[in-house]
């Protein structure tokens, strides 16, 4: 049985594949707006604890690093999706892919979010941004 290359780990076999090259945009984006928020909040933490500033430094250091490779791997995808023509979604039907500028990729997936309330400042502030990157990272 051959293996949906959206549910295994990153190949560069598997991109000549539109979702997949979709998917991993996602996974970037995401990841990139978790380092964007670590560092700020450790940028934060090193003007109110000069005790753990060097500490702190070395985990800023480290985060743009990381930043700078995911923005890299970004840029790298972006040139490949525009160098790969679109063609069309075969059978792209009622479940299939949107070209509606939305991130939501199929109509069953709009419904599930459409029902959902809207996200408010205490959710986001409420986060556990450490969590969030482990998750996104699986």
């Amino acid at each position: 049985m051959a293996k949906n290359p959206q549910e295994e780990p990153f190949s560069e076999a598997h991109l000549a594949s539109p979702e997949y090259r979709e998917r991993l945009m996602r996974k970037l984006n995401c990841l990139i707006a978790v380092l964007e928020v670590a560092t700020a909040k450790v940028r934060k933490n090193m003007a109110g604890a000069p005790q753990e500033s060097e500490r702190l430094a070395r985990i800023s250091a480290n985060l743009q690093s990381t930043l700078e490779v995911c923005i890299r791997a970004r840029l790298a995808l972006q040139r490949r999706e525009a160098a790969t023509p679109m063609l069309p979604a075969a059978g792209a039907g009622e479940n299939g892919p949107r070209k509606n500028g939305s991130d939501l990729s199929t109509s069953a997936e709009k419904r599930k979010f459409a029902k959902l309330p809207p996200i408010d400042r205490g959710a986001i502030s409420d986060c556990d941004f450490d969590e969030l990157a482990k998750r996104l990272l699986n």
